[in-house]
């Protein structure tokens, strides 16, 4: 039996878009324990995301998911052509996406809906940085919201900007921070922190990452800059690191408590004086290391042409799994 899989998109009943996948081979093991009945697919998710990496057999997540639909309409779909008598088998899954769901579409996949290995540590959103408000520098100022360059992920970005200076000996920093409660203790050093972000110039030295236990007690991070001589390379970028990067970094203070994460806060340093940009679209933690094989992406397909998803309007995504008897 082969196995093929793809992603239709719909807007206002239309076709837009259609994509083959790629069937992973987390997808392949859970589909032949699904066959021999040894797990349930009663429930399921399709995931939208804003990366563009190569499909992969290996691909256990999307490079940067911002939304989960569950699927709303399984159904079989046996179609025989009356001229070649020939049958065709597949199963089709549908989810909506609701009004208020805004963001480029670049990445779509598949997921069973239950998992061994959810707990409070599981994946985690720190922020989409929609509201504005709810940061702040050390003078008490919010960041600018802008549209342009385009979002990713939601209506607008967060715009971190390090002012330019008169020395070397200065190059500037900004940084936003906002008050919260996170117990990180249950991540262990191999999990990991991802962001996505649009890197304006080449002035960019890092994204600065900071989680606060006091206000002199922190752990940081650091995420480096794209170095290209004359522009970034891509300015829109997808960085991960590994907790161990920040649980047990040098740029550390004092004495912080992973249980007790009081402020979280971004931002940005300039290499040189002339100061640099940087637009924030999303920022999460990924749990790697309880990841459950038997519950991993089934599929997953890069759109060849990125689709947009506007506030006030439903698209529909509907996933065709064939059967080849």
């Amino acid at each position: 039996m082969n196995i093929v899989g793809s992603y239709t998109f719909y807007q206002d009943g239309i076709e837009i878009h259609k994509q083959e996948n790629i069937i992973t081979k987390f997808g392949k093991r859970f589909l032949t324990n699904y066959l021999a009945g040894v797990t349930s697919f009663a429930s399921k998710n399709i995931v939208i995301g804003i990366g563009n990496s190569t499909p992969s057999a290996d691909n256990n997540r999307l490079d940067f998911e911002f939304y989960s639909s569950p699927v709303d309409i399984s159904s079989p779909n046996i179609i025989t052509n009356p001229i070649t008598g020939l049958t065709t088998y597949s199963i089709i899954y549908k989810t909506s996406l609701p009004n208020d769901v805004v963001g480029t579409i670049k990445e779509v996949g598949l997921f069973p809906a239950q998992s061994s290995t959810k707990t409070d540590y599981s994946d985690k959103y720190i922020s989409s940085f929609e509201n504005a408000i709810s940061w702040a520098d050390s003078s008490g100022n919010n960041p600018d919201l802008v549209t342009t360059p385009v979002p990713r992920i939601g209506s607008y970005l967060f715009k971190i900007t390090a002012p330019a200076v008169t020395s070397p000996n200065t190059y500037s920093t900004k940084e936003y921070s906002l008050e919260c409660s996170l117990d990180m203790s249950g991540y262990s050093i191999y999990d990991s922190l991802t962001a996505a972000f649009t890197q304006a110039d080449t002035n960019l030295d890092y994204l600065l990452l900071r989680f606060y236990t006091t206000s002199n007690d922190y752990f940081e991070a650091r995420i480096p800059g794209d170095a290209s001589i004359t522009s970034p390379s891509s300015p829109d970028k997808i960085k991960s690191i590994y907790l161990s990067d920040l649980f047990t970094s040098s740029f550390k203070s004092g004495s912080p408590d992973q249980s007790s994460i009081i402020k979280i806060s971004v931002g940005v340093k300039s290499k040189t004086i002339s100061g640099t940009t940087l637009y924030m679209d999303g920022l999460k933690i990924n749990d790697e290391d309880t990841f459950d094989p038997t519950y991993g992406l089934i599929s997953r397909s890069v759109l060849t042409s990125p689709i947009t998803k506007s506030s006030g309007s439903e698209m529909e995504i509907e996933y065709n799994l064939g059967l080849s008897f």
